[in-house]
């Protein structure tokens, strides 16, 4: 097992560079040899997402330093039966009470193993992940055909996003997309107790679920479905949440600040990055900055109401595709984890040319955080404090011009995605 950051990095980046090679171009051999495995198709296409993920978490001793260290903080209050959201691990938690004990599962699996934390801390995405290849797999063949099934699947299995943030980064947004995932094929199925049980759970891993809530709602037949399935769906996270509440006599306003008004950092994602760079020069556009980050949390509201009216002739599924793209077009603040949200349900409804592209620049951007800064700081080594942050900021760039394209391509004709 890597000790060392340095060849332990080197070498995870070329497993990424042959991983998204195959993505890229080496899907059909793929796709043929899952043609005929028949029923044993799912299990290789399980076994490729967890290869490709296992290998660089098993072998890469780092993730996000920031994150992976407040994740250890968190592990350590539960550990310690204190209240996280006052202990040491202050503003480091921003969720809602349920992640935090996987988080401690694997402190005190790190302490009884000789696995390191860093390892167990990237499993429950690990794990989320191979789900969600099997959920759009299930979903697939429900839909289309057993060749489509099989690519979809390997969309989403070999991606070099969602590898990136599960087996590189350490985040956990794979939990939560998965929970949200199968609120969709829940609802999708007519499962609607199911759907909204599953969407409850989602909402309580991250908080950002939330915005299917809305898009299921007025898409219900009837107000005793509509007041059903939001009832449920709210009831979960609110019910864990008291509960924590009243065990450790917590006062909920650290909890309830913190994960209700998260919103990324900002000045590193397009247009926030592009003024903030822009204002190191010209000074007089710091003001435009300083707005931006007052009006952002006014904007993301804005545009999830606009959008969720525009797209409301759409499918459940489009609906939602079309809203997180927008949402990432006006956001001020972007956590690098947060492009996966989109992926699995980005592949399900057929945008493949997009989402190629978005895989892509989407990539670029976490390598630039990753490598440049989070895992090691290459970016400060090699070209100084200032340069290394400004090539950070517009790292983002690419990623963030593909998803205001794309966003503008979905809402331009929202009807025909009816």
């Amino acid at each position: 097992m890597w000790l060392d950051t340095v060849p332990a990095t080197s070498w995870a980046f070329g497993w990424f560079l042959l991983c998204a090679a195959v993505f890229y171009w080496g899907q059909q051999p793929l796709r043929q040899f899952l043609a005929g495995k028949q029923t044993a198709a799912l299990g290789w296409l399980l076994a490729i997402a967890l290869l490709v993920r296992l290998l660089p978490i098993v072998l890469l001793p780092v993730g996000a330093g920031y994150d992976i260290e407040s994740f250890l903080l968190v592990g350590r209050a539960i550990l310690a039966g204190q209240e996280v959201y006052t202990s040491e691990a202050f503003g480091r938690h921003p969720y809602l009470p349920m992640q935090m004990y996987l988080i401690g599962a694997a402190l005190w699996a790190a302490r009884h193993t000789f696995v390191p934390f860093v390892v167990w801390i990237k499993l429950p995405g690990l794990l989320a992940d191979a789900g969600i290849t099997a959920v759009i797999f299930r979903a697939s063949l429900r839909q289309t055909t057993t060749e489509t099934a099989h690519h979809y699947a390997l969309l989403y299995a070999l991606n070099p996003i969602s590898l990136l943030v599960t087996a590189y980064h350490g985040q956990f947004d794979a939990v939560a997309v998965l929970l949200l995932l199968l609120a969709w094929y829940f609802y999708q199925f007519e499962q609607q107790n199911r759907s909204a049980t599953a969407l409850g759970f989602a909402i309580l891993n991250k908080t950002w679920p939330a915005v299917f809530l809305p898009i299921a709602f007025i898409r219900l037949p009837n107000w005793r479905s509509k007041l059903t399935y939001a009832l449920i769906a709210a009831a979960i996270p609110i019910t864990f949440t008291l509960l924590y509440i009243l065990i450790f006599a917590a006062d909920p306003a650290p909890m309830l600040r913190r994960a209700l008004t998260h919103a990324g950092v900002a000045g590193y994602w397009g247009h926030s990055a592009i003024v903030a760079v822009a204002a190191r020069f010209v000074g007089s556009l710091q003001p435009i900055y300083d707005g931006l980050l007052v009006l952002q949390r006014p904007l993301l509201l804005l545009t999830g109401l606009l959008t969720l009216w525009l797209t409301r002739s759409q499918t459940a599924l489009n609906a939602l595709v079309t809203i997180i793209l927008t949402e990432f077009a006006v956001s001020v603040g972007m956590g690098i984890q947060w492009l996966l949200w989109v992926v699995p349900f980005a592949i399900l409804s057929g945008d493949i040319w997009w989402l190629r592209l978005y895989s892509f620049t989407g990539s670029l951007f976490l390598l630039g955080q990753l490598y440049g800064l989070h895992m090691y700081p290459w970016a400060f080594q090699l070209f100084g404090q200032e340069t290394g942050d400004l090539l950070i900021r517009i790292s983002s760039i690419p990623a963030w011009v593909t998803v205001v394209l794309w966003a503008w391509h979905r809402l331009r004709p929202v009807r025909r995605f009816a």
